[in-house]
């Protein structure tokens, strides 16, 4: 149930923040969704691949559902990657592609929740359910470091939308090897959090759930006397 809430709150929390980028960064939501030419009932793309060469986007799309979360109206056309000048166009693919992995996980995360709380009495006998359920807490951190990717490729090449390049945002003070070296440390901590984590997990799950204390027992027995 939390996981659940929590996923409804993003949901919310994401249409709310696409609605402020298609305001203020027109040019990175064409660029998640690979909108190349500005057209009423604006599709969302499900699934797909950018081709970058021919300006095209080959997907499974919706029609005027971005028209419709942007604008609360299918015909309403979403602002394409033709109106805006091309040097100041983002990495499309990568933009697109990561943005629709986090968005992936996202669907994959609320599906095994809604299947955890439809077999919630029975979760324990249901084996095929379970493993997925297991393997499933890497699924929160693809999808933020997708995001992270996706929101940061996609508001290239400007630090400031329309008042500062990245370019020009480049500090001469630092030299090469302390980003690397920042980078590599960053990379460091956080691989060895994550074996940490999933040691810690792996053992949780072997252990198993806590045996019921015969006070906890009896405490639960009076509950139900009165």
């Amino acid at each position: 149930s939390f996981a659940m809430v929590s996923l409804i709150l993003q949901l919310i929390s994401g249409d709310s923040s696409a609605r402020l980028i298609a305001r203020y960064q027109p040019g990175k939501l064409a660029a998640f969704e690979g909108i190349y030419q500005t057209a009423p009932k604006t599709p969302i793309s499900v699934v797909g691949w950018v081709d970058a060469k021919n300006e095209t986007v080959h997907s499974i799309k919706i029609p005027g559902a971005l028209s419709f979360l942007t604008y609360r109206d299918l015909s309403t056309p979403v602002t394409g990657l033709d109106q805006i000048p091309k040097d100041e166009w983002p990495n499309v693919p990568l933009t697109f592609q990561t943005y629709h992995i986090m968005v992936m996980m996202w669907a994959v995360m609320f599906i095994l929740a809604v299947l955890g709380l439809f077999y919630l009495k029975r979760l324990e006998t249901k084996k095929g359910l379970l493993w997925p359920m297991v393997f499933s807490v890497v699924l929160p951190h693809i999808a933020q470091q997708c995001g992270w990717i996706s929101t940061e490729v996609g508001r290239q090449p400007w630090i400031v939308w329309k008042l500062l390049r990245t370019s020009e945002g480049v500090s001469t003070s630092i030299v090469k090897q302390q980003v690397f070296g920042s980078i590599t440390m960053f990379v460091l901590i956080y691989t060895l959090l994550f074996v940490l984590f999933l040691f810690l997990l792996d053992r949780k799950i072997k252990h198993g759930p806590e045996d019921v204390r015969q006070d906890d027992f009896i405490y639960q027995n009076i509950g139900k006397m009165g």
